[in-house]
């Protein structure tokens, strides 16, 4: 029985060496052991029996090494961008819950937090929306815009008509406003400060609320410069005051924060700079100033809150002067 079981096996063997060697197809990649009396058991090659998928599996295995990777580099972009998020909140209460000395005279103080800036209103410009929320650090703002008998004592070569020390300062170049900022130990505020120390938390469209009200405010009133195109702009001592009121002249306008004037009397510079960008979101042009609050010639769509004028830096008109303003002071302990 023995004996019959081993000529059968010794027969299926050879007939498998007949196929390897005919190039018959059918066997397995790896090949069965040919035993064969008095000869070498041998595996058969892969090559002559099979195509080969080698690069096939190497090629998935490197797709599979760069999914690792790319998926350690998603999450440590994610881990950064999440503790990024948290020190933000934690840096942000931080600001919220200290105290801060009381303003210097003439100042008002703005807590640190959000507000609503911007508009989603349909008539609005461009570059006023969208209406998002924006954080503010704490910070001083003064009061009124800076008049021409404050502006003489740090630039003696000023020169106003007579009678008018208290009127706002009025064609004044952007870089002068920072300068004079700097010697009285202060600076331009930022588009976002103005904007909010103009209207609060709520994202009210004027100083005083979402209504316009020609006795709150020093605007579209009659001037004999009403426009401001080069002309009239070289003109600064030749009527140009003409329109111009003194600061606080319209109490029940101020802001929430009682700021007087941040709607109309003269336009004011804020530190930001603008530049107009391609539709793929490029920078493109050169950059101008900001101005904000709109004039007493204007009308109550540039009084708005959210409202923006451009200006070119080395450019100016006879209603445009500014205000100051200042970080908060953290309480000693």
């Amino acid at each position: 029985m023995r004996e019959v079981w081993r000529q059968r096996r010794d027969e299926a063997a050879r007939k498998d060496l007949s196929c390897v060697r005919e190039g018959v197809p059918g066997v397995r990649p790896g090949g069965r052991v040919a035993h064969i009396q008095g000869k070498r058991p041998r595996r058969v090659p892969l090559a002559d029996v099979a195509p080969d998928h080698s690069a096939s599996i190497l090629g998935f295995v490197k797709l599979h090494r760069t999914f690792r990777v790319t998926g350690f580099v998603a999450l440590l972009a994610l881990a950064v961008w999440g503790a990024e998020k948290t020190w933000t909140v934690v840096r942000r209460a931080r600001l919220c819950a200290q105290e801060y000395e009381p303003p210097p005279s003439g100042m008002v103080f703005v807590p640190a937090g959000e507000f609503w800036m911007g508009t989603n209103d349909a008539t609005a410009e461009p570059d006023e929306k969208p209406l998002r929320i924006v954080f503010v650090p704490a910070f001083y703002i003064e009061q009124s815009e800076v008049t021409n008998r404050r502006y003489r004592e740090f630039m003696k070569d000023h020169r106003y008509p007579p009678g008018e020390d208290d009127l706002p300062v009025s064609f004044v170049l952007k870089h002068e406003a920072q300068e004079f900022c700097r010697r009285a130990g202060r600076r331009l505020p930022t588009s976002a400060e103005w904007e909010k120390a103009a209207r609060g938390t709520d994202a009210r469209t004027y100083p005083w609320g979402n209504e316009f009200s020609a006795d709150r405010a020093n605007i579209n009133r009659p001037s004999r410069h009403v426009s401001t195109n080069a002309a009239s702009c070289q003109l600064p001592l030749a009527g140009a005051s003409r329109g111009k009121l003194s600061g606080g002249s319209f109490p029940n306008g101020a802001s929430p924060y009682r700021c007087h004037d941040m709607a109309g009397n003269v336009w004011e510079w804020v530190s930001d700079v603008w530049r107009d960008k391609s539709t793929l979101g490029i920078n493109i042009g050169e950059a101008r100033g900001i101005l904000r609050g709109g004039a007493f010639s204007y009308s109550p769509l540039q009084a708005r809150t959210s409202y923006q004028g451009f200006e070119a830096l080395n450019a100016t008109c006879h209603d445009v002067g500014f205000r100051c303003a200042m970080d908060a002071t953290v309480k000693a302990k």
